[in-house]
């Protein structure tokens, strides 16, 4: 019997930071970071038709049995590790943190057992168990490892399920989870299936578009895929991913329109040659554009290429922002944020300069519009009606 080395204020963390469904997305993130390219979920249900047993398998490259007390004890107890919503990370690859992950199943679960099978040489194989009860979180028992045939991957099996496991919950949050990333790969044979089927998430997908750019002095091409996503994707938020010319990604960042209180959640995948010698990091090559040239942040063709996604995103998100302020006089009306007017034609047309006045700033910062009260709404119209059009700019900047 083995000790995991983190203390229970870690432990604490990590479980108070996760739910049922973040756990179980855990274990499938576990199999991607070990390469894996299939999840298999298996729900084994009793005679009520509740689930019982999970059983959560990939085909990655296993835990070797000397990376055994490295995974499984985790170093990390910093807010920032335990976090799902605090991972920073500029590329998808390695979205798990060792050790952490592995102790949710407590959330759902009273036992968990990994069967692993990894390669240990050129042509010889090894399994063997590892186990860990809900109630004694800081040990883990390891069996011994025997030559298989076997494929190599992991199988983890989750026993005594004491969650109600509502199995739509779940395919909705997976789609949120992992639609972002499926498509990031979608030229790869990469699938995760739920009682053999494949995770349907094209509800999620509201608008989809592919185009090519071209940058006109280098002829550099950019092949771009825009994904609008209907509703927020879980933790991902709205990002750019630069991918090579081996389908491989170099890097990822947020767009300029990210997190901006609209309701507008997006994806933009560019390929493109430009990314197979990138220098992602290099953010100064003054005196060394020449060198440089085509292979930094600064070169003309990647600030053609951020230029044309910009302008392009915008185009996307105009619609949205005028649903969104439609939505806001609407929500306004309904509770009764707006001054009284009279229904004579000085009154309307105070209003409707009252209107286009939420509009345009709605349109300019749509977080100023966003969770607000019904007192606050009301203090919000009437400031805005008492403003004169000149002073409106002043007033954005204040709020």
């Amino acid at each position: 019997m083995n000790n995991i080395k983190i203390s229970s204020k870690g432990i604490e963390k990590a479980l108070r930071k996760f739910d049922y469904l973040q756990a179980i997305a855990e274990y499938i993130w576990n199999g991607f970071d070990a390469e894996a390219t299939v999840v298999d979920i298996t729900l084994h249900k009793n005679i009520l038709d509740g689930v019982e047993q999970i059983v959560i398998a990939d085909n990655g490259y296993g835990i070797k049995l000397q990376e055994v007390e490295a995974k499984f004890t985790p170093f990390y107890e910093s807010e920032k590790s335990v976090d799902p919503d605090k991972r920073v990370r500029t590329t998808s690859a390695m979205h798990g943190k060792n050790g952490i992950g592995r102790l949710t199943f407590h959330h759902f679960a009273s036992e968990a057992i990994w069967q692993t099978t990894y390669e240990d040489g050129l042509l010889l194989k090894n399994t063997y168990d590892i186990h860990i009860h809900a109630r004694s979180l800081d040990k883990y028992q390891v069996t011994k490892p025997t030559l298989t045939d076997r494929d190599r991957g992991t199988l983890v099996t989750f026993n005594h399920v004491i969650k109600e496991f509502v199995l739509e919950d779940c395919l909705a949050f997976l789609s949120r989870e992992f639609g972002w990333f499926l498509e990031l790969h979608a030229d790869k044979p990469y699938v995760i299936r739920i009682d053999g089927e494949p995770l349907d998430y094209a509800s999620l997908i509201a608008e989809k578009e592919s185009f090519m750019s071209v940058h006109p002095v280098s002829q550099t091409k950019f092949n771009i895929t825009y994904i609008r996503w209907a509703d927020r994707i879980n933790h991902e938020y709205s990002k750019l991913y630069f991918i090579d010319s081996k389908q491989v990604e170099k890097h990822k960042q947020p767009t300029t329109f990210n997190n901006k209180g609209d309701a507008f959640y997006h994806s933009v995948y560019i390929q493109s040659r430009l990314f197979d010698q990138f220098d992602f990091s290099n953010e100064d090559v003054s005196g060394q554009q020449a060198f440089t040239f085509g292979s930094s942040r600064k070169s003309d063709a990647f600030q053609f290429l951020l230029e044309e996604l910009g302008s392009f995103i915008t185009d996307k998100r105009q619609p949205y922002l005028r649903k969104l302020s439609d939505a806001v006089i609407k929500d306004f009306a309904e509770s009764k944020a707006f001054p009284t007017f009279a229904g004579d034609p000085e009154a309307t047309a105070h209003k409707d300069e009252l209107e286009a006045a939420i509009r345009e700033l709605c349109h300019a910062e749509p977080r100023v519009f966003a969770r607000l009260n019904p007192e606050q709404k009301k203090v919000l119209a009437h400031l805005i009606h008492l403003v004169g059009s000149g002073d409106r700019q002043r007033l954005l900047e204040a709020l």
